[in-house]
């Protein structure tokens, strides 16, 4: 894999144009061809930073050079680079010196003259320009002395900058003036016939006195007949160089006063930089992942560039989001989710501001989260404020909206109050949801946007290759070593077992054996619930952790398929009937098989994306129900660390009569009642973590209303506090 960063520089190649740049110059060159036969005239190609000036120039100096043919001269200087006057006067004079010598000779020769008389002539043209250039450098530097101060009878910013040059020229030596050697200079160059293009390039980079020099040069010094200056710059840039440097009220006013005629470069087409940046995104994702973007991921990656590349406004800011994607992204590919860092990187070069509230309140909510603080009231309004004052619009189809960030950002709204724009109610599915995918909004991989942290292969490869070896010989070793993975846990919050489940992605099932693909099912099926239960209070991270192992399963069994489908269907089996973590087995994989399967819900997956045949999944259900009716699995209800899931995954394999009949007899004792209420709550977060008890979940076990009643009638007993915290859990649910 490489990862070639794009150095940003103009482009001189008309292949790699993209933006109609070669166009332009074509159609250009020949009215600045037509502008340097004249008596002298400044144009000035005006552009933002990054708008792609330079490159224009690049391929408008190319269509140039073709007409020197033709007596007509090119010549280049990039006044930021060279320094001081004086070698901005000889980067302009000494190349005009040099063709009008060689014109010069080339004339005396045509009128048969000798080569004594065409050395003369020769060195009479280079003298003037070798006596002009030293006197106008000085002249230019005495003029500059006198910026900023009153000229008697100057009322405009010509006439100031023209007094002033008379005003220096009276404290030059004696001799011919600058004036008069120019006058010379200019008869010469109309009786050779030749004339001169001079390009001045990034002025919009100089100093102000920098600035103020140049301009000076172009206007009041070398504006000799037969000579265009093509000057390249930002104006509002040059404009604030030229009131700093001249000390007036408005440098865009002195601007007019030189620049004869302006062309602006448009800027491109959003589409076309929409298009660049997508284009080049799809490349950095295979070189970074060896393969190409999956249809939902692509749909998702053309939506974020859609929205968030709206703001695009020039091909270099285009550059700057590909580079932070390209330097980034392929040391973290494992750990974020590729359209959300592509949307993240186009704010950060678009909407800085953006970029940095997004890392705090990402920062905070994941706070929020791994520990279960609140946020105060206060830092609630200033975060809200603070985002309004970025994106400002209320429409919902406006990119500077805060609805363009709900879709990832959990948590958000458009409203009136500042705090209450922030830190709203997000359901453990959305949580979940993002953790799944990764996404920007996920709390556990938001800071992998922002920093590189704790990258996915912080196990050593012989501690995870032993791992595997565990997985083809000792299944039941292997799942100890999950369980003891479990335990550990870094200063994030994340479990080893975590990373070990990260670290079984897809490439690596690939190439396992069978042996090895069953012994992780196996692994996996006596150990989940230990998982479940020790990752208990850290809710949002059990979240995952289920989804995740319930992922890796599904892998196993599709690989486990296409080697052996008899070995499959007796790890399948195997697992239903003698699998010990049975709130994970019953409560979350098979049950989710049911769904998948169409058998409950009404969002069936197709035959093709089925881990098992329907006719395993019928004999599997026999096992389980066989299983649901043995005592020792009831006594285990009470003990489950997530009893709710299992309750229902027992009414979606047995009916409602069984799993209701438990509920209700368990509830029989006030601490029972109270226990399966606990289990019932569910998982939002806004400016906290909350668990509310809503009506739906309960009601499918109990009567609502004397549940409610019965809570009532235990206030202020044994269990007062318990109750009055299941009240304002039902509080919460309603609202």
């Amino acid at each position: 894999m490489t990862t070639v960063l794009d150095s940003d520089r103009a482009l001189d190649d008309e292949k790699a144009d993209q933006f109609g740049f070669v166009g332009m110059a074509k159609r250009l060159a020949p009215s600045v061809i037509e502008a340097s036969k004249g008596d002298g005239l400044v144009i000035g190609l005006e552009g933002r930073w990054g708008s792609g000036k330079t490159s224009l120039l690049n391929f408008l100096r190319t269509e140039l050079v073709g007409s020197e043919v033709n007596g007509i001269h090119t010549i280049t200087i990039a006044p930021w680079l060279n320094g001081d006057t004086s070698s901005m006067v000889a980067s302009l004079l000494g190349p005009m010196s040099e063709i009008l010598e060689r014109e010069e000779k080339k004339l005396v020769e045509r009128k048969g003259k000798h080569s004594q008389e065409v050395a003369g002539k020769m060195s009479e043209v280079g003298q003037m320009l070798r006596q002009y250039g030293p006197k106008t450098a000085r002249r230019i530097a005495s003029v500059a002395s006198f910026a900023g101060y009153v000229v008697p009878g100057a009322k405009v910013a010509g006439d100031i900058l023209n007094a002033g040059v008379d005003a220096a020229e009276n404290f030059l030596p004696e001799g011919p003036t600058p004036s008069e050697m120019k006058r010379k200079i200019s008869e010469k160059i109309q009786e050779l016939d030749v004339s001169f293009i001079v390009i001045l390039d990034d002025l919009d980079r100089l100093e102000p006195k920098q600035a103020v020099e140049v301009v000076r040069l172009v206007r009041s010094v070398a504006d000799f007949p037969r000579v265009a200056y093509l000057m390249c710059y930002d104006r509002e840039v040059l404009a604030q160089a030229l009131k700093t440097g001249l000390k007036v009220e408005d440098g865009d006013l002195f601007l007019q006063k030189i620049v004869q005629l302006t062309f602006k470069i448009p800027l491109p087409e959003p589409f076309d930089l929409r298009n660049q940046f997508l284009t080049e995104a799809k490349k950095i994702y295979k070189e970074a992942t060896n393969e190409d973007a999956d249809r939902e991921l692509l749909s998702d990656l053309k939506g974020a560039v859609e929205r968030e590349g709206f703001s695009l406004t020039t091909p270099r800011e285009v550059k700057l989001a590909l580079n932070s994607v390209r330097f980034v992204f392929p040391q973290i590919s494992d750990e974020v989710y590729f359209p959300d860092f592509c949307r993240l990187h186009l704010i950060k070069t678009t909407n800085y501001p953006l970029y940095r509230w997004l890392e705090e309140y990402l920062s905070v909510r994941a706070g929020l989260i791994n520990d279960g603080a609140a946020v105060p009231v206060d830092e609630k309004t200033r975060l809200g404020e603070e985002l309004k004052d970025i994106l400002p619009s209320q429409g919902i189809g406006s990119s500077r909206s805060i609805w363009r960030l709900r879709r990832f950002i959990p948590g958000l709204q458009d409203v009136d109050t500042p705090r209450k724009c922030v830190f709203n109610s997000t359901s453990s599915a959305e949580i979940s949801k993002m953790i799944e995918l990764k996404r920007l909004g996920s709390p556990l991989h938001h800071r992998f946007y922002f920093a590189l942290t704790g990258p996915k292969t912080v196990m050593p490869d012989e501690e995870f290759s032993e791992l595997l070896d565990l997985a083809r010989d000792n299944s039941q070793l292997l799942g100890e070593r999950f369980s003891a993975a479990v335990d550990r846990r870094q200063n994030s919050g994340r479990t080893w077992f975590e990373h070990i489940l990260d670290r079984l992605d897809d490439a690596v099932i690939s190439k396992l054996d069978k042996k090895q693909l069953s012994g992780i099912l196996v692994a996996l099926s006596n150990m989940m619930d230990v998982a479940l239960k020790e990752d208990g209070e850290y809710f949002v991270f059990s979240i995952g952790l289920d989804r995740k192992a319930e992922k890796l399963a599904k892998s196993c069994l599709r690989a486990l398929a296409s080697l052996d489908r008899r070995l499959q269907s007796e790890a399948v089996l195997s697992m239903a009937a003698e699998g010990r973590a049975l709130n994970w087995l019953i409560g979350r994989f098979f049950r989710s098989q049911l769904f998948r399967h169409g058998r409950f819900g009404g969002d069936a997956d197709t035959p093709e994306q089925w881990e098992i045949s329907d006719e395993l999944l019928d004999e599997v259900i026999g096992v389980i129900r066989g299983r649901l009716e043995e005592k020792n699995t009831i006594d285990l209800i009470p003990y489950m660390p997530e009893m709710s899931s299992f309750l229902f995954a027992w009414m979606n394999f047995s009916g409602d009569a069984p799993a209701i009949a438990w509920v209700r007899n368990f509830c029989g004792t006030d601490e029972g009642f109270l226990h399966v209420l606990e289990h019932l709550r569910g998982w939002s977060i806004s400016d906290k973590i909350y668990y509310p008890l809503h009506e739906e979940e309960v009601s499918h076990f109990l009567d609502w209303d004397k549940t409610c009643d019965r809570l009532k009638e235990m206030r202020g007993g044994e269990f007062s506090e318990k109750v009055q915290e299941l009240e304002l859990a039902i509080q919460q649910g309603m609202n």
